[in-house]
């Protein structure tokens, strides 16, 4: 039998071959996975030998990650703003620039997390934005509404799943409303905030972006027109009258785009910012009625 030590050497050597960005890091979670253990436990193994039913789990993730397939959808989740997502095909893997939106909107727009807000969550996909701020505010009222309806079905999974989250439920299936509508199209009343992480990608960057990208998830959530600009200025151009006075906006959006929409649009609001990533790249636009 060959020992956990052994296993994962020859997975990070197989991994690196295929140009799996994280080998390493990647061949830990996959074999903790078919274990059933968390990744540092794994530490406290090496020199334990994995029985066949183990390996044959093991080899089918390796395979599966081998051919680029998002880690994510492998393991069937993903960790985003305190709460623990399901993750497949029907819609993005939650990404940390999302993260970062939400964590823009708890440290600068709103930092009372006892606030009474109303939320409206633009192109929701697996339900990440609206679940993630509905567990950070919880007294928000908050509606995610996509066009897809397999992606609606993921975010109802997982309202389900995270209403049944113990301390971070705080009440979430009688505060979170899922529906279909096309940004605004089946949209009524008027909001506080409206988050948005819309298509922003051309289509040259769709063909150029990396295999777990492009191969996996849905192509409608990510490419928007020539300059991948035109969802983006569908919503912006449609929010102020589903803006409460003094409510606000948030986006985000591809590389350059910031500046161009915070320009573009600055006479529909009265007020316009820009906000980098963690990089230090320009990445989210904010708008104030």
């Amino acid at each position: 039998m060959q020992s956990v030590l052994e296993i994962l050497g020859k997975c990070e050597q197989y991994f690196a071959k295929k140009g799996v960005p994280s080998p390493k890091l990647d061949a830990q979670l996959l074999l903790a996975k078919a274990v059933g253990c968390k990744r540092l436990e794994l530490f406290l193994r090496f020199d334990m030998p994995l029985g066949e039913d183990v390996l044959a789990t093991f080899r089918d993730f390796a395979r599966r990650r081998a051919k680029r397939e998002p880690l994510q959808h492998i393991l069937g989740d993903a960790d985003f703003f305190g709460i623990n997502l399901k993750c497949d095909c029907r819609a993005l893997v939650p990404r940390h620039e999302t993260e970062e939106l939400c964590q823009n909107v708890a440290d600068l727009l709103f930092p009372d997390a006892s606030r009474c807000i109303d939320i409206l969550d633009l192109g929701t996909g697996s339900g990440a934005i609206a679940l993630g701020l509905a567990a950070r505010y919880a007294n928000a009222r908050v509606t995610g509404v996509d066009i897809s309806a397999d992606a609606l079905a993921l975010a109802r999974e997982n309202l389900e799943i995270c209403a049944a989250g113990g301390s971070l439920a705080n009440g979430l299936s009688g505060r979170v409303n899922f529906l279909e509508s096309n940004w605004f199209s089946n949209i009524e009343g008027s909001f506080d905030l409206i988050a948005a992480n819309p298509p922003y990608l051309t289509e040259d960057e769709f063909e150029s972006a990396q295999p777990e990208v492009k191969n996996f998830d849905p192509h409608g959530a990510l490419v928007s027109g020539q300059d991948g600009l035109c969802d983006l200025r569908k919503i912006l151009s449609q929010a102020p009258a589903f803006l409460k006075n003094g409510g606000k906006i948030i986006c985000e959006c591809g590389l350059g785009q910031p500046k161009i929409l915070a320009e573009e649009f600055s006479g529909s609001y009265s007020r316009a910012e820009t906000l980098p990533d963690f990089s230090h790249r320009e990445r989210f636009v904010i708008f104030e009625k």
